[in-house]
């Protein structure tokens, strides 16, 4: 399914009902939000690329997914920007359409080593490896350019907290995406796309909710316990209302249920 990103009448499980929105008018026309079984994203106008993928963890969809094929595709609900051909990986260079051709040419094997090093997956596949739908978590929507140091670090110390977590609930949400260093005033023309700078996670049990922000450039053994923010300073950061019409508290219980003791 694929929606304008202002239309809100649409209940979608992945968000607790109402998903992130866009506070500039002009981006929330540009943007649109695809739905998939295991997450919705929150798709930019000028790069195609998720500014938000929002989804909801269960015990029962946790599993193994170190043998699962992890070769990207392209989502078939969006219709890719041009920006998208602007978007390099590493120093090289590896473009998202080129990616997608070297998929089809390594059919059975792993992606390109310069793909691999240089993406990860906003919803992981961990989370979902016992569902029928783990696939969905390959399409190019869920995709955010992130090194490695990182994502073999605390975002992935994160995730694996939250596997661990969910098994002792009934549901986690979480809204998740890449933040950006704004250099120069929009115009006419597309922007350059650049590299995310940052990443944000921000959990969610029932009304209770806990946000992290790492740096792109965090150190490989620094714990996700001491990257905690304020919700109301990452809005202000995405430009996204991540949580509208919701009534939500920070929580040092859940922080301490993550394993973040104070």
């Amino acid at each position: 399914m694929i929606l304008p990103a202002q239309a809100q009448d649409v209940a979608v499980t992945h968000c607790q009902g109402v998903c992130p929105q866009y506070q500039s008018q002009l981006s929330a026309r540009q943007a649109n939000v695809v739905i998939h079984h295991l997450y919705a994203a929150g798709l930019n106008g000028y790069t195609g690329l998720a500014d938000w993928v929002a989804y909801q963890l269960t015990g029962e969809a946790v599993g193994v997914a170190s043998l699962l094929p992890r070769q990207w595709q392209p989502d078939e609900l969006v219709e890719f920007s041009p920006a998208w051909d602007r978007l390099e990986l590493g120093d090289q260079g590896l473009t998202l359409a080129e990616i997608s051709a070297a998929n089809s040419l390594y059919a059975g094997q792993s992606v390109p080593s310069l793909a691999q090093e240089y993406s990860a997956r906003l919803a992981p596949m961990t989370s979902f490896a016992n569902t029928p739908y783990w696939p969905d978590l390959n399409k190019l929507s869920n995709m955010v350019v992130m090194p490695s140091s990182l994502r073999r670090g605390a975002w992935l110390q994160l995730e694996q907290a939250l596997n661990r977590l969910v098994r002792s609930k009934d549901t986690l949400h979480v809204v998740t995406g890449p933040l950006f260093l704004i250099t120069e005033p929009l115009s006419t023309r597309a922007p350059v796309m650049q590299k995310p700078v940052a990443f944000f996670k921000v959990v969610v049990d029932r009304s209770d909710y806990a946000v992290f922000v790492f740096s792109e450039d965090l150190h490989p053994h620094e714990s996700f316990c001491e990257h905690t923010a304020a919700l109301d300073q990452l809005e202000r950061m995405t430009s996204l209302t991540l949580f509208p019409g919701r009534n939500l508290k920070q929580s040092n219980q859940l922080l301490a249920e993550l394993g973040c003791e104070k």
